[in-house]
This record gives structure tokens, sequence and C-alpha cells, in this order.
């Protein structure tokens, strides 16, 4: 049986990964390495199973963003909370919860506010899906507490309130009772213990929430079998908590991502201090490098494996007569005034490509300023009105891109700036794309896997393992004035469009699926003759 533990962590608190608000953007990129890993194992009917240290009262709607339901879960905070092993989803809505007589609900596009004679009693935030995540409680007008809702309908915990600011949160089992509370407040985090489940902790109090966590994931660490077991560990210091004592019991493979955790001499000694693993994998070869200088011992047990994200399809760009150009835009390195002539110029010498500047959970500000920008440059440079399209609305139809933002009577163009806010979205909008274009000083790693997994061809400024120079896209090795060139390359002819999309499948069919699985445990037994 394989065990995936995930860094799935939270920014402000570390063991919390709730759900946000659908009017809220995500923090990041959901998509990693534990994502891949595990969707490989499920495609090839292997036994997995997600080992989780956080507190995911939403887990069952991420999972199912991630094409993840079919694997099991064992979570350390469902074994807190009592919670039955086969309890399944349960929808909740409104008229479930209990209200007071004479209650009203006013609906706005964003959440729903509960009232009573006039008096704000509760508000209701909702997830992407419609769910029901939160109930915030008032009284008198202040805050009395958010109730945090299971996606397999009950009420998980609560945050209580004491001066308009969070002050403890107690968690809950499946019948009510609270189990746990956690002080929320600066000078104090420690975490008590309700009296009547003494028995089933270690100790009545602790510091904090990670050593509850430490405590019980190690518990279940300790039930792992050698021999049968295998652990894979998300490289991430939280994770480091609970294997320090377990290190020696099976094998493991312990999984770099991304910048996730950069690599020094500290951390570096502190991870192979503690974690006797096995097998190292990452997903680029500056990590790989990065371990080997740290100790060429290591080397030889390092391997490099590529992410692709399984819910991306090879798109059906090749069916439209425009030519979408996907540029992607890196919110702390704006693209400079030349770079967006460049682009601009294109588009006005071929009428049949179109732009969509991309940001990922960029701040509006930022967008503004980058919308402001194109303006300025259209209205500046006389050889850029050919930009303007006002006979395209009836000439493309459905796959015209529109500036949604756009008041009638003014000029459509074909570029659109967007910001996405997941990745959902994101993969909607490669559906259609027939070229990447990233210039940042370091090619986002998600658009690279995307670009890849679904057989898109890039542009970058600087190499990277993902992206091989004139076979699945084109590095402009002379700077900037290559676009026109590369742009060209692949939307003028259909032949090197197909010869990246034929080169892409065969990345993914490297390392995908059994093969990925037959390389691992074929690395897996080399370490142990």
């Amino acid at each position: 049986m394989y065990y995936f533990v995930p860094a799935w962590y939270g920014t402000d608190r570390i063991w919390q990964q709730t759900a946000t608000p659908w009017y809220w953007m995500r923090e990041s990129i959901e998509f990693d390495d534990t994502i891949n890993q595990v969707r490989i194992f499920q495609e090839a009917g292997m036994d997995r199973i997600l080992l989780l240290p956080h507190y995911s009262p939403q887990l069952r709607y991420f999972l199912h963003r991630q094409d993840l339901l079919e694997t099991d879960v064992l979570s350390i905070f469902d074994r807190i909370q009592k919670v039955p092993s086969d309890l399944a989803m349960r929808p909740v809505q409104l008229q479930d919860i209990e209200w007071p007589s004479e209650t009203t609900f006013s609906y706005t596009p964003f959440l729903a506010i509960a009232f009573r004679k006039g008096k704000r009693l509760a508000k209701i935030d909702m997830g992407v899906d419609g769910n029901i995540l939160t109930l915030t409680r008032y009284k008198e007008g202040e805050t009395l507490y958010v109730e945090y809702l299971d996606d397999r309908g009950f009420i998980s915990s609560r945050v209580y309130y004491k001066d308009e600011k969070p002050y403890f949160q107690e968690y809950l089992s499946f019948d009510g009772q609270w189990i746990l509370r956690e002080m929320l407040i600066e000078e104090n985090q420690s975490v008590m213990v309700n009296e009547a489940f003494f028995p089933a902790f270690k100790k009545e109090s602790y510091s904090n929430m990670g050593e509850v966590v430490a405590e019980k994931m190690k518990e279940q660490l300790l039930t792992l079998v050698p021999g049968r077991d295998q652990l894979v560990v998300a490289a991430h210091p939280a994770n480091l908590t609970f294997l320090q004592d377990t290190a020696s019991r099976v094998k493991k493979v312990l999984s770099f991502y991304g910048d996730r955790q950069p690599l020094s001499a500290e951390n570096f000694a502190l991870y192979f201090d503690m974690i006797d693993a096995q097998l190292l994998i990452t997903d680029s070869e500056k990590t790989k490098e990065a371990i080997a200088v740290f100790s060429p011992s290591l080397a030889q047990k390092t391997h490099r494996i590529t992410s692709f994200d399984s819910r991306l399809r090879l798109g059906s760009s090749q069916e439209r007569k425009e030519s979408k150009i996907y540029y992607y835009v890196n919110e702390s390195e704006l693209p400079s005034k030349k770079q967006l002539k460049n682009i601009l110029e294109i588009l006005s010498q071929y009428p049949l490509f179109e732009v969509v500047f991309a940001f990922y959970n960029g701040s509006p500000e930022r967008v503004k300023e980058l919308e402001g920008q194109l303006e300025e440059l259209i209205a500046s440079e006389q050889d850029l009105h050919l930009l303007q399209s006002p006979a395209q609305i009836q000439g493309l139809g459905e796959n015209q891109i529109i500036d949604e933002e756009s008041v009638q009577g003014e000029p459509d163009y074909r570029f659109v700036v967007k910001n996405f806010s997941n990745e959902n979205d994101i993969i909607q909008e490669l559906e259609k794309t027939r070229l990447i274009v990233d210039l940042s000083e370091e090619p986002n790693l998600y658009t690279q896997i995307a670009g890849i997994s679904a057989g898109i061809p890039q542009v970058n400024r600087v190499q990277t393992e993902y992206v091989d120079h004139l076979k699945n896209g084109y590095v402009l090795s002379k700077g900037d004035k290559e676009l026109e060139k590369a742009v060209t390359h692949f939307l003028l002819e259909l032949k090197p469009w197909n010869e990246a999309l034929v080169y892409s499948i065969e990345k993914i069919q490297e390392y995908a699926g059994q093969r990925l699985i037959e390389k691992w445990e074929g690395w897996m037994r080399e370490r142990h003759g």
C-alpha cells in the first residue's frame, strides 16, 4: 500500500486548509506533485491512501476538483473529531439549518444574509459549487462566532470572536461536543483538550496545534507495516515534525516540487538527518543538481519526474480558423513596453491571431495597469489601429474573444486581459489555445505543465526542462526580437505545430501511468538490491 502525505497547508494557519468563498480568489494554483502522483496510481488501480495531517472540512470538494474522489483518505482531524469513516457527502441547504421564527433571508450576488425583525442574525458564505462553507453569527451587530461546515453535513468547528477578532477555535465531534480548543491570539496559541476526551490524547494541553498533529500522525505512521507499505512524502517543513521518529520503519519517497521547499544547506541537513528516504524525486533539473551538490551520495537515488495535469486534454484549437495566443503575465514583472509593442505589432500583421493576457490571481491594480499600458500603446502607435476589429462580432461567432468590460460603441480588439482565479477556468481557456507565450525570467511552472498536458507549444526566454527548442516550443536565444519568428513558426504552418503536439504526447507517455509506476518501483528496487 502506498501512503501519500501531501503539503496542502494553509498560509496564515499552516494546519488549516479551509475553502474560501467563491468570490474570493484562491491564493495559489492547487495542482502539485502529490495530485499528479495519486492520479497516476488511481488510474492504474494501484493500492493508495491519502494521509492528511491538516484540517480540511471541505476536502471532498477539493478532491472532486482534482479528480481524486476515488482515492481513500485517512484524515488526522477525522480521527481527532471521531467522524465515522463511512460518512458520505451531504450537501446542506439553508432550510436544513435551524432558524428562529420570523427569520427572513436576503440574497446578494455574493452571499446570503439572515435577518430577524430587521436585525442581522447571520451571514452565509458559499463555495464555488454553491455549497455552504461558513455561517457567521451576529448579536447586536457584533460577530459572535463563525461555524465551519463539513461537506458531509455537520458543523465541524467554531471560531469564537472577541472585540471583532478571532479568539479561539473549537473542533467538534460528529455529534457536536467540543474536543479541542485552540487559542488564536498572537501571544497564546495553545490547545486545550476537553476533559471528556482526555483518554484519547497523551496530554491535557499542548503548546500549539502542530504538537497535536505530530502526536496523531506518529501514531498513524506506526501502524504501517515494513515491507508492505511505502510512504510518499511531499518535501515541506511541516511534514518533518511527525516523520522524525518513524523514519526507519518503512520505505520512503521524498518528493520536491516547484519552489515549495527551496534547498539550502540548513534545511537540506534537516531533511536528510531526519528522513532516511530510499528515493528522491523532483520535477526540476535545478533541484536535482542542488541535491547532488549538497550530497553527492544522494545523487544516485535522485530522479526527475515531470508532473502532468491529466484534467487537460489535447486541445481543439486546430478546429478554429483563428489562432489564440495565451500570454502569461507575471504580476511581479509586467511585460515591458517593448514586449507589449512586439506582440501587438504581430497581431496587427496577422488578422487571424488573438491574444489572451493571462494573470493568475492578479491584484486589480496590476490588471488595470496592464490594460492602461495596452490602451496607451494603441493610442500612440498609428500602425496598431489594425488591431481594431469592428466586424468580428459577426465574423467569428461564438469563438471570438470579447472584452467583457467593453461598452457598446467602443472598438473591439483582438486581445483581452483576463485574471484567472482557479485552474478549471485556465483549463477551459487552454482548450482553444494554439500557442503559449511566457517571457518571465523563470517561466510559470503550472503554465509549462499545462502546456505539455494539452499539447500546446510554448515560447520562452529561457531554457527549461519542460520545453525543448523547436520540438515542443521555441527559446528566444536572441531576445525578444525573435518573438515574431517564434510565433509564426508554430501558427502559420500546421507541420511544426503538429510535430510539437506529437512531441508533447511522447513526453506525457514517458512519465505517466503504468510506465511511471514501473520506473518508480524499479528505482526503489535498485536501492534495496
